[in-house]
């Protein structure tokens, strides 16, 4: 059966609100041992990392944030800048603002860009084993990455449900170098 970008969206989407908080609770703590095994000694200290605040489903990279500020490694959260994204520090104590969406960003006057993160854990909503994401469908990932700095490492977060045969894949589609699911690391 095929299914277009929107439909399969939603499919996923629903999946994985689906997952109980128990089910996303094991989850995000097999996402970290799967990033402590497979990514974190590819992060030198001071390393930028981005990551994300989790919204409607997806799994949660608070356990890997809580060992990036125990082992001395930077962390960044994506803040909406017009149709693409910069990424504010974020600490223990920093002060929150609301975007558009209604998601809270940190506030941070001098953001740092796409090209200054090492290693970005994004959010997405499908995957494939070819490095294919899906997101929620607004392009801001896309064209924050579409020329990427060479050493900046993009991988996929997601729950192992989310995971599809083979998507359909579109010329701005920015492709992933990796994606980390609870179960395993999928080197792309």
């Amino acid at each position: 059966m095929s299914l277009d970008r929107q439909a399969l969206r939603k499919h996923l989407r629903s999946q994985r609100q689906q997952l109980t908080e128990s089910e996303q609770a094991l989850a995000a703590e097999q996402v970290t041992q799967t990033f402590l095994s497979a990514l974190a000694s590819n992060l030198p200290k001071q390393a930028n990392l981005a990551l994300y605040l989790t919204n409607d489903g997806e799994i949660s990279p608070s356990e890997i944030c809580k060992w990036c500020w125990a082992n001395d490694i930077n962390v960044f959260l994506p803040v909406l800048d017009g149709q693409a994204l910069v990424f504010a520090r974020y600490t223990s104590d920093c002060e929150w603002q609301k975007n558009s969406f209604g998601i809270l960003e940190p506030i941070d006057p001098n953001p740092a860009t796409g090209s200054d993160m090492d290693q970005v854990l994004m959010p997405l909503v499908g995957f494939d084993a070819q490095g294919g994401r899906l997101g929620m469908g607004g392009g801001f990932y896309d064209r924050t990455f579409e020329h990427k700095a060479e050493r900046t490492q993009l991988i996929g977060l997601a729950h192992d449900c989310q995971e599809v045969e083979s998507l359909p894949i579109e010329s701005w589609d920015v492709p992933l170098g990796g994606i980390l699911t609870p179960s395993r690391f999928i080197p792309c």
